[in-house]
């Protein structure tokens, strides 16, 4: 192997200078061009071009191509010029990452510009446009390479290309000595990419003209409750706050993800695996997908050892002996687990102990697991490192881009049809009508929306049960009656015919805990029912394939295996055969498995008013005989009412009055729970007077949820609510309503004083010019700072992901005191923050790579510095931070920790990750050092502390300590241990006897040995 790899690497190595020679060795400029155009005015170098640049360089190509371009008429010329507009803003701007990406070869970047497909150019006018995206690559390189920062730049691509390299020739080396692995593995990604890179959009398979649609084009970044560490300086706990989906499980090794039916978690688990066999950024980068959906092994005696992933997967390729298990070993294997929810209860102890056995084997593996919420508890594997999150539901703004990708897709299928009216027009419907914008929170109903409004020319239905009847209407009838398609499988079926047998499938599946099937014993069932309808024409197994082919509600995810395109519709039937076939007890006594709550809810919808009744004071009875599950069933009857129409009013005001004594909600869960019962809710939460901290916050988190103009008016009564968890939830709700309606009502008199306030959407942002009380402003996108913001004496500002290239505009806000960077990935220079006199805390996340910090020095109000983000300095030590520094946050920062002398005023230090901390046990005793923070630590060994004997405070977010926390009594000065995140779980009786010592513990963590310490030692923090 030694002989491969230096072979690989003076490869590495030649062709590394043959490109700084080729392409970066001519000054000014890569010599493309003969007389490069500028893509922007003289007095402005733009580090990305988009689309004015582009437009600009294509108008004056254009110009320059004289005789050789086409005679187009004037508008024809523009929309050409508008086309290359439009392909570099599909790029999302050409910038040095574009360049490196294509090589900086400009064929390979106009590649990747194709002209859109909804331009609507005529032949000439689209191959006027091909020649100018051609020609504006080439100006763009030549451009792009003079810029001063771009040998910097290009320095850290060849650096990060000869890592990448390396890390190559590691995985061969890790291989048998013929390769055979590798080239395996090489095989297994593109079968993933092939897979998993496509996905179904529902409403868009029906015509079978197309199957399936690329996964980039049909994903959409989903939110998903997360706890951000260290919000505030002295807050030491983590705070509730959203997240895009994929970065909380990149920061995790091990993830629980929970969401209801539809909310996206398959689809998500299908982008990781896409992205890790793409080897695509990110901490998957060198990870090996495998997708496990648990559903498929509900009839099985045992699940999948390592050796049968690859089969227990449908994976039609046979892998090298031992090659799955050198994955787990090593490390580079992300375990995909699909659907607990899916597993009958009687069966999830099985798959517990499953998980449990393959961490132990194989703990370097990354694992992530999904379920619905009511499954299995939050802290479900919590002992094995397992970090939850939720899935939220879709707000406005996803909602919309959701609805613009579904659109996309449709002209991609039907290119003659005109959608954008009904586009339009459901994107109105969602805002305007309270009961669409509440069924769009999740993708699957989503798309049931988008599907109907283009089906039913923009008629939409108001109920959820009205929707699911029109969307079997438009699957089973319409579509084939339309196109004139019938028999052809040689059978006929009505609407009635197919949706009896469909209804007898699903409900058989709900009763025997399954959600799939084999095709034999589902053709073996059909035979059955069959008997009873002699009006049928042809055999079970022509009748099957018909529902299979033709109903566009069932699959066959692997050969010989049959399911529902979705559980929502296996519920939403088999409720119907369920009432049809007058099974009341069954739906009760089955009532308490979180697997049928869809199944009573919609089976409420389906009966009539004495069934109704039947089946909801059943529910009532059964609360009342069974303890334990009594609030559960109390609440599923509550949630029950909004799919009741009509019901026994005495009734209705009982499920009203037992639902009464479940509030006020205090945490967020059981505020999630509550919400499930509608607005009958609202009128049933107390005022804030009399409500505690926590008390007050769920309460306006269960009116949000709920949602409309009820809800927005319950939440009113908050408003002049001073206390911070309150605040904090008034801001949060925000984006739950409409923007204006919000601003005016809630927010304009709110003491947002001490409250963060997100600001995400060009509305909100107009909006934040009319609140008077906001002096801490969280500002996400955008390209700079609102001018109207001088105007206002801000004491803490969050830039997150902004495009802003300077500061200048901070240098007004002379009351700043805390600034938050997060993703400035244009940023070019932190020079204005001098002028800031009273700045106090400086938080650095994701900025440029060689950004110059030696401003950092000529801060003397700087206390508080955190940084998570690449510095170019090797050192701690090195760092250019005032004498008066009093505490320092790194965060996988990429610097070593090696001395903390220069700030002889520090006492406070956060470290996060193993190295971090290995580093800092290796520094003498700091006698001014009082508070230490220890984050994401897997294998805790407490006595590194020793070193540091004068700590007071200690907190551990997100920390194992497999040997527990005995250790920390050789601490002797500390009085305050607090313990945050989702991670495993602590026993605290070796420091029962410490009487000095007060343990706070936030409401995720588990503990054991409270019963030794006293109450007055234990403080329980606040969820909120």
């Amino acid at each position: 192997m030694a002989g491969v790899e230096t072979a690989v690497l003076r490869a590495a190595s030649t062709a590394a200078g043959w490109l700084w020679r080729s392409r970066l060795g001519q000054v000014p400029g890569a010599g493309l061009t003969d007389r490069p155009a500028r893509p922007a005015a003289r007095w402005r170098r733009p580090e990305e071009l988009g689309p004015p640049e582009a437009r600009r360089l294509a108008e004056e190509l254009a110009g320059r191509l004289g005789a050789a371009a086409p005679r187009l008429p004037e508008h024809e010329r523009l929309a050409a010029l508008d086309a290359v507009a439009d392909a570099f803003a599909a790029l999302g701007g050409a910038g040095a990452d574009a360049l490196f990406a294509a090589d900086l070869d400009p064929a390979r970047l106009a590649a990747r510009l194709p002209v859109p497909a909804g331009a609507g150019l005529s032949p000439a006018a689209e191959a006027l446009a091909r020649d100018l995206i051609r020609l504006a690559c080439a100006h763009a390189v030549e451009y792009l390479t003079t810029l001063p920062s771009f040998g910097a730049r290009a320095e850290v691509e060849l650096v990060r290309r000869a890592g990448a390299l390396q890390r190559s020739v590691d995985r061969l080396a890790e291989r048998a000595g013929d390769g055979a692995g590798h080239a395996f593995e090489e095989r297994y990604a593109r079968w993933v990419a092939e897979t998993h890179g496509r996905l179904q959009l529902f409403g868009l398979t029906t015509a079978r003209a197309r199957e399936e649609w690329p996964l980039d084009l049909a994903y959409i970044s989903l939110g998903v409750s997360g706890e951000q560490p260290l919000v505030l300086p002295g807050e030491p706990g983590m705070h509730r706050t959203t997240v895009r989906a994929e970065h909380a499980l990149g920061a995790s090794e091990r993830v629980l993800l929970r969401g209801p039916a539809g909310s996206g978690k398959s689809t998500l688990l299908q982008w990781l695996a896409l992205n890790a066999a793409r080897q695509a950024e990110g901490p998957w980068a060198r990870c090996v997908p495998f997708v496990l959906r648990l559903r498929s092994f509900t009839t099985s005696d045992h699940l999948p050892l390592p050796e049968e992933f690859l089969k227990a997967a449908g994976v039609p390729l046979a892998a090298p002996p031992g090659w799955v298990e050198e994955l787990m070993l090593n490390g580079r294997a992300l375990v995909l687990v699909d659907g607990v929810d899916e597993v009958p209860q009687r069966l999830r102890g099985r798959t517990e102990t499953w998980l449990r056995s393959l961490i132990s084997a194989f703990p370097k593996a990354r694992y992530v697991v999904t379920t619905r919420p009511s499954a299995v508890p939050e802290d479900w594997l919590a002992g094995q490192g397992f970090v939850p999150h939720a899935l939220l539901p879709m707000e406005r703004e996803e909602v919309g881009a959701f609805i613009g990708h579904w659109h996309r897709a449709a002209r991609a299928e039907c290119p003659g049809e005109d959608l954008d009216a009904y586009e339009t027009s459901l994107r109105e419907s969602v805002t305007a009508r309270r009961d669409l914008g509440r069924l769009a929170t999740n993708p699957l109903m989503c798309a049931l929306l988008c599907a109907l409004n283009r089906d039913r020319r923009m008629q939409l239905p108001r109920a959820r049960k009205e929707l699911y009847d029109a969307a079997l209407d438009m699957l089973l009838v319409r579509r084939d009656t339309e196109r004139e398609i019938a028999g052809v499988e040689g059978v006929y079926l009505t609407r009635d015919e197919q949706i009896l047998l469909l209804q007898r499938f699903a409900y058989w599946l709900i009763r025997n805990g399954q959600v799939e099937a084999g095709r034999d014993e589902a053709v073996e069932l059909v035979a059955e029912w069959l008997e009873v309808m002699p009006q049928v024409q042809g055999d079970p197994e022509q009748v099957f394939t018909h529902l299979l082919i033709r109903s566009g509600l069932l699959r066959e995810p692997v050969k010989g295996s049959v399911d529902f395109v979705h559980r929502t519709f296996q519920d939403y039937l088999g409720a119907k055969a369920a009432v049809e076939s007058r099974d009341f007890g069954v739906l009760v006594r089955n009532a308490q498995d979180d697997t049928w709550d869809d199944v009573v809810r919609m089976a409420v919808g389906h009966a009539r008013p004495d069934e109704r009744t039947r089946i909801l004071r059943g529910l009532l009875k059964r609360a009342d005989k069974v303890k334990g599950v009594r609030s559960r069933l109390v609440l599923l009857a509550a949630a029950c009412l909004e799919h009741a129409p009509e019901l026994d009013p005495a009734l209705r005001s009982e499920i009203q009055s037992r639902t009464a004594e479940l509030i006020p909600p205090r945490t967020p869960e059981q505020a999630e729970e509550l919400a499930k019962a509608g607005e009958l809710v609202l009128e049933l939460l107390p005022l804030p007077e009399e409500l505690s901290r926590d008390e007050a916050a769920a309460c306006v988190r269960t009116a949000a949820l709920i949602g409309g103009p009820r809800a927005l008016g319950a939440i009113a009564r908050f408003r002049h609510d001073a206390r911070t968890a309150v605040q904090w939830e008034l801001g949060r709700s925000w984006h739950e309503f409409d923007t204006t309606a919000f601003a005016d009502e809630v927010l304009a008199d709110a003491p947002l004083g001490k409250t963060m306030l997100n600001v995400r959407t060009p509305e909100e942002l107009a909006a934040l010019a009319r609140l008077r009380h906001v002096g801490r402003v969280h500002l996400s996108g955008g390209d700079g700072i609102p001018p109207f913001l001088a105007d206002r004496k801000l004491t803490h500002l969050v830039l997150f992901r902004n495009g802003l290239r300077d500061l200048d505009a901070l240098t007004v806000q002379g009351e700043l005191e805390w600034l938050g960077l997060y993703g400035c990935r244009e940023l070019a220079g932190l020079g204005p923050l001098t002028s800031l006199p009273r700045l106090g805390t400086l938080v650095l996340s994701d900025l440029p790579a060689g950004l110059d910090l030696s401003p950092l020095a000529e801060l003397p109000a700087l206390e508080w510095l955190t940084f998570n983000t690449p510095t170019g300095i090797p050192r701690v030590s090195a760092l250019p931070a005032p004498e008066s520094l009093r505490a320092l946050v790194l965060m996988g920062a990429g610097i070593r920790l090696d001395s903390l002398e220069p700030w002889p005023e520090l006492d406070q230090l956060t470290v996060s990750g193993p190295d971090l901390l290995n580093e800092m046990a290796a520094l003498p005793s700091l006698p001014r050092l009082r508070t230490v923070s220890l984050l994401e630590q897997p294998a805790l060994d407490a006595a590194v502390l020793h070193g540091q004997p004068q700590l007071t405070q200690l907190n551990l977010g997100n920390c194992r300590s497999p040997d527990g926390l005995a250790a920390l009594r050789g601490l002797p000065e500390l009085t305050q241990l607090t313990l945050t995140g989702s991670t495993g779980s602590h026993d605290l009786t070796p420091l029962a006897d410490l009487d000095r010592l007060t343990i706070s513990i936030g409401s995720n963590v588990r503990v054991d040995g409270l019963d030794r310490i006293p109450p007055e030692r234990i403080k329980r923090l606040s969820p909120w």
